[in-house]
């Protein structure tokens, strides 16, 4: 039972528990209502929660067998866990890690106007490659002196670029002016 290996290289922050909790004071503890120490189905278990004595919320810990710990100690009263605190960690680290793992990214593409037609090719095979990935790609072209002037015959390299990834990728919206360049943003075609 408890927290038998603390690493500290691990982001996920440990909580008190158990011996760790002093004093007496009201706390709001969260505990299982229907918790049998042999049952395996750990996700049939009903949580209730109760404000109550710290000392009667350890004693009712010690009797379910189970670790007594922080959730948040901030609160007015602070709110505590009955549980095996192992598993309960476990199942927070795997929560955070797939959290991270669906978030999609926005990747940038550097273009310029006179881009020669094979470099051109090897960033619209990265672009595919990041979109079939779920991130969104967003194409910068910069132009410069000259190619200001002639902005729109300046933006024919980004119009073949959104042409030979459109197998893939569809524009957000029209390429847009900002300064001395000219944005688009690619997401995935549906």
């Amino acid at each position: 039972m408890g927290n038998k290996f603390k690493n500290k290289k691990d982001s996920f922050p440990q909580p008190r528990l158990n011996d760790e909790l002093r004093g007496n004071y009201e706390v709001r503890v969260v505990y299982p209502t229907n918790y049998v120490p042999s049952d395996i189905h750990y996700w049939n278990l009903e949580f209730t929660s109760e404000v109550m004595n710290l000392n009667d919320a350890k004693k009712l810990a010690n009797s379910l067998n189970l670790d007594i710990f922080e959730i948040n100690p901030n609160l007015n009263p602070p709110i505590m866990r009955i549980d095996d605190y192992d598993k309960w960690s476990y199942r927070e680290k795997k929560k955070l890690k797939e959290g991270k793992q669906n978030k999609t990214e926005l990747k940038e593409i550097q273009l310029s106007t006179n881009i020669g037609k094979h470099d051109l090719e090897i960033k619209a095979n990265k672009a595919k490659e990041f979109i079939s990935d779920g991130d969104k790609v967003k194409v910068v072209l910069t132009m410069k002196n000259r190619e200001l002037s002639r902005r729109e015959e300046s933006k024919k390299c980004l119009y073949e670029f959104i042409l030979m990834v459109e197998d893939v990728a569809t524009p957000e919206s029209m390429p847009r002016d900002e300064g001395s360049k000219a944005i688009v943003i690619l997401k995935k075609k549906k």
